[in-house]
C-alpha cells in the first residue's frame, strides 16, 4: 500500500522544536516530520508525487511546502542531474536538524 509498511514504521513523533515552531504551519510540520523519517544517511529521495499521494495534496502544494521549508532553513534541497545533461535525475532533501 504505502512505503511506510516497508520501512518499519511505528508511528509519528514530532520533536519539541518542530511542534513549537511558530514559523511553521501544520502542513509544514507534518511534511517536515515525514521528510525526516525518510531522511537516511543519503537524505530523503521521495518525489513530490509520492508525498502528494501520502498527504492527499497536489504535487504543486508539496512543491510550495518544500520551498517554504527550504526558505526557512529547515531543509536543504540538492538536485542530481543525469550525466552530461540538464535533466534532473533525482532530488535529495536533507533536514538541517542535527
Amino acid at each position: 500500500m504505502r512505503e511506510t509498511h516497508n520501512r518499519g514504521f511505528k508511528g509519528v513523533w514530532i520533536p519539541k522544536e518542530i511542534w513549537l515552531a511558530n514559523d511553521l504551519g501544520w502542513s509544514e510540520k507534518l511534511l517536515l516530520v515525514e521528510i525526516e523519517s525518510l531522511d537516511g544517511e543519503q537524505g530523503c529521495w521521495a518525489s513530490n508525487e509520492y508525498l502528494a499521494t501520502f498527504f492527499s495534496l497536489s504535487k504543486g502544494r508539496i512543491s510550495k511546502l518544500i520551498s517554504s521549508l527550504k526558505d526557512k532553513g529547515y531543509v536543504t534541497v540538492d538536485l542530481i542531474y543525469k550525466p552530461g545533461t540538464k535533466v534532473i535525475d533525482r532530488r535529495i532533501i536533507k533536514t538541517t536538524r542535527g
